[in-house]
């Protein structure tokens, strides 16, 4: 049989092959961005309008050290690593997994960054040799790193989907900001008067069409990785993590922008600043309004067709963000109130403050109602969710700090001006702005606290959870996906033994995760002993602490 011995004396191969591979990738990302750039640097200068080579250039030595020094070194490194593959444990490594993800991402900013700067020169009528040269060398280093990914003999067993969705992702963000900024030169322009749009027709028609150069690329990139890579359904963890994200980013940027937009307008009518000054960014919120809203609806929905903890923890996000606009809304209102009873700065317009306040709580506070819904019943399921526990604890939490520091300027500003060190300005001048952010952290800490024990009280109890400590598992010897499923359910560590003289290390039978699990259901042993039965079934054998101790010293 094998034992823990063996497992121990393996322990230090696994961590100098963990070595090995770290270092191995690491160099092998810094030769590909090497040999990537002194390629770059080389067909910048094949492709340039009316270069001229000189004797002294400097440039054009170092792309040709990089050239011919990293690109062979690059290909040798990975000729010397792919004939690893054909063992399974090299495509199983993370760090190989993390290469390609790291490798990917990198070359396909670049090559969209090139490939972008290239397109908006190009509507001013100039041509940049650099960046066009940047597009084609990382597009191919992209090609090559995505048949890797792609391909029976290296494709990693590991985070397979990590780069599609980081690249869905980065699509995503450079689409929407370029449509933000060509829809805000469009509306700067209808809003200017007739005079200025004649003179400036020629700048922003251009700002715009180079920024929808940017949004072209940006959307190329997204709608590859979204629906032929398949990153709208990727499989993993990972993936729903960045569908949550996105929603949440898109909510924040929606709802901040449009309370940006109503203090606007709210300021054209009720202020008395410049209305040119005033609308100043405008176009910008409205635009960001428009797209963050419609990136909101369209991840929504594909949130809706997620499991339910996607689905909590999108609403969660979005009760986050909409929370913290609406309690800083909250505090800026009671500072613009507390403003008016202050007379002391002339050229200090307490109505700002109020407009403000006002627009992010209106805009806020709805939002907020809608994603976390108080009137809705919590039940004992809802209690119980981990997801829901963890918001609870982190609002609150922070708000108590938030609360905390804002009580110790408050001390600080009272005992200031008791000592009347701080001029002849008042206390309420002095604490109005602590004091808002006080009341409305102190609202927000009391309100989720007592939701939260509210929680506590009617959350189902945990269900008892078996204690074994290690797990003896008699299995075949491509039994890592059983073990990691054991650990991650049980917690337990488990050890792998083989019959002795099975060809090939064959177990005693082929054991899988569900009977495992159900076997060990209930026990309570240091060591619990599993064997494959010949009709199919699993055997646990507790074992007490004496034979486990025996077990581990016979080896």
């Amino acid at each position: 049989m094998r034992t823990d011995r063996a497992a121990l004396m393996a322990g230090p191969g696994r961590a100098q092959t963990a070595v090995r591979r770290i270092i191995v990738y690491v160099i092998l990302f810094a030769l590909v961005v090497v040999a990537a750039i002194g390629l770059t640097g080389l067909l910048e200068r094949a492709v340039g309008a009316g270069q001229v080579l000189t004797s002294g250039d400097s440039g054009l030595a170092r792309s040709l050290a990089f050239t011919v020094i990293g690109l062979p070194l690059a290909g040798l490194l990975w000729w010397w690593q792919r004939r690893r593959f054909a063992e399974a444990d090299e495509r199983r490594s993370l760090v190989w997994a993390l290469y390609l993800a790291a490798m990917s991402t990198t070359a396909l900013i670049t090559a969209s960054v090139g490939l972008s700067t290239a397109a908006a020169e190009g509507i001013e009528g100039r041509w940049d040799a650099g960046a066009a040269a940047s597009a084609v060398v990382w597009s191919a280093v992209w090609l090559w790193h995505r048949h890797m990914r792609r391909s029976a003999a290296t494709a990693p067993a590991r985070l397979p989907y990590v780069p599609v969705s980081l690249g869905a992702l980065y699509g995503l963000a450079v689409a929407a900001i370029g449509v933000i900024t060509a829809l805000a030169a469009l509306i700067e322009a209808a809003l200017s008067l007739g005079g200025e749009v004649l003179v400036s027709s020629q700048s922003w028609s251009t700002a715009a069409a180079q920024a929808l150069a940017w949004a072209l690329v940006g959307a190329v990139v997204w709608w590859w990785h979204w629906f032929v890579e398949g990153g709208r359904d990727a499989p993993g963890s990972f993936a729903p993590v960045v569908l949550v994200i996105v929603v949440g980013a898109a909510a924040a940027t929606t709802l901040y922008a449009t309370g940006f937009a109503l203090f606007t307008l709210l300021r054209v009518l009720f202020d008395d600043d410049p209305v040119a000054e005033v609308m100043a960014s405008l176009d910008v919120a409205i635009a960001a309004a428009l797209i963050g809203g419609i990136v909101w609806a369209y991840h929504a929905q594909v949130v809706a067709r997620r499991s339910e903890g996607v689905r909590r923890g999108a609403r969660l996000l979005v009760s986050a963000v909409a929370l913290i606009g609406a309690a800083s809304g909250f505090g800026v209102v009671i500072n613009g109130l507390l403003a008016t009873l202050s007379p002391n700065l002339v050229d200090d317009d307490p109505r700002t403050l109020l407009l403000g306040g006002l627009s992010a709580l209106v805009v806020g506070a709805p939002a907020w109602w809608f994603a976390w819904q108080p009137t809705r019943a919590a039940s004992a399921d809802d209690a119980a969710d981990r997801a829901r526990r963890v918001y609870l604890v982190t609002i609150f939490g922070a708000s108590a700090v938030v609360a905390i520091a804002a009580v110790l300027i408050i001390g600080f500003r009272v005992f200031e001006f008791a000592l009347g060190a701080g001029g002849a300005a008042g206390l309420i001048e002095r604490i109005r702005a602590p004091f808002g952010l006080l009341v409305a952290t102190a609202v927000v800490f009391a309100y989720h606290f007592a939701v939260w024990r509210h929680d506590r009280a009617i959350a189902k109890p945990a269900a008892a959870v078996a204690t074994v400590g290690r797990v003896v598992l008699v299995a075949a010897a491509e039994s890592g996906e059983l073990v990691r499923g054991i650990r991650s359910a049980t917690g337990a560590s488990v050890s792998v033994w083989h019959e002795s003289g099975a060809p090939g290390g064959a177990g005693l039978g082929d054991v899988d995760l569900p009977a495992v699990l159900s076997a060990i259901e209930g026990l309570s042993a240091p060591s619990v002993l599993i064997l494959a039965e010949t009709g199919g079934g699993v055997r646990a054998i507790p074992l007490d602490e004496a034979a486990a101790l025996a077990s581990s010293a016979n080896g």
